[in-house]
């Protein structure tokens, strides 16, 4: 279910209807607000004229990061692939790269070819949550749709709705999501997200010798992810923001080096909190 970006929503079944849609888009924004979610249903409303998540759809291609967390040239060439060959039952075939801070330079310099020469009824769509992350001759090739937070209260009233939380539960998760419905499901309503909180709590509250414990045994897990366990500590830290501004800040930053470079996650969780 998407919640929020009225405004978009409204302006692009506009071009659409009027068959106004540019060729390439990017949309960004920060995670779990809703981009790819938005891009599936304008693919949806392209094929079955309803603005809404669809079952299954004929003209759509999505393109994600593979088991190894990027996105290469054999997916480029997929994409192009699906792209050139003529729409079956909508006006434009829809291809979709989401994570696209994950594309290879191979893959993002065939994806710049497709910008600049799109195929006839084509309509490419790149979600990214930082711009910064694509190569500017690719970034001058696409339209660009800022994704904003989604208001507190519109995410406490879904919360309600549809995960079944209680009152006080949805106002803490709403709260906590800043802005991103998805995050604000996830704490609502999986299990493994509550567990790796409790991870990080004891992460947070333990002496030296016992966090290095700790790590050890995150990193004896191989589906163990950097990036997530530390959204889950600035969410911590966030609910004491005056006390913990300094630390959240350090955690982001080490968040955004997590994304961009390979880094040791075991050296750098070490150093976090330092001696504490």
């Amino acid at each position: 279910m998407l919640i929020g970006h009225e405004k978009l929503t409204g302006d692009f079944k506009e071009l659409a209807a009027k068959n106004d849609l540019s060729g390439s888009y990017l949309f960004f924004g920060q995670p779990r607000i809703g981009k790819k979610l938005f891009a599936v249903c304008l693919a949806n409303f392209l094929e079955k004229r309803e603005f809404e998540e669809p079952k299954i759809l004929s003209d759509f291609l999505i393109v994600e990061p593979d088991i190894r967390g990027t996105i290469g040239i054999e997916q480029a060439r997929e994409l192009k692939n699906f792209l050139w060959r003529k729409p079956a039952a909508s006006p434009r075939r829809t291809a979709v790269i989401n994570d696209s801070e994950a594309m290879t330079a191979e893959a993002q310099n065939a994806i710049l070819k497709i910008a600049e020469e799109p195929p006839e009824s084509s309509l490419l769509i790149i979600i990214a949550r930082d711009p910064e992350h694509l190569w500017p001759t690719l970034l001058s090739r696409l339209q660009k749709v800022y994704f904003a937070s989604i208001p507190v209260p519109a995410i406490e009233k879904w919360l309600l709705k549809t995960a079944g939380c209680g009152v006080e539960e949805a106002k803490k998760f709403s709260k906590a999501s800043y802005g991103q419905p998805g995050l604000a499901w996830v704490m609502a309503s999986d299990e493994k997200f509550g567990a790796l909180r409790q991870q990080a709590e004891r992460f947070l509250k333990s002496g030296f010798w016992d966090r290095r414990n700790i790590i050890k045994s995150m990193m004896d897990d191989e589906k163990f992810n950097i990036s997530k366990f530390l959204e889950i500590i600035m969410i911590i830290l966030s609910e004491n923001a005056a006390k913990n501004s300094e630390l959240w800040h350090r955690v982001s930053a080490l968040r955004r080096d997590s994304e961009s470079y390979n880094i040791n996650p075991r050296l750098q969780l070490e150093g976090l909190l330092g001696g504490v």
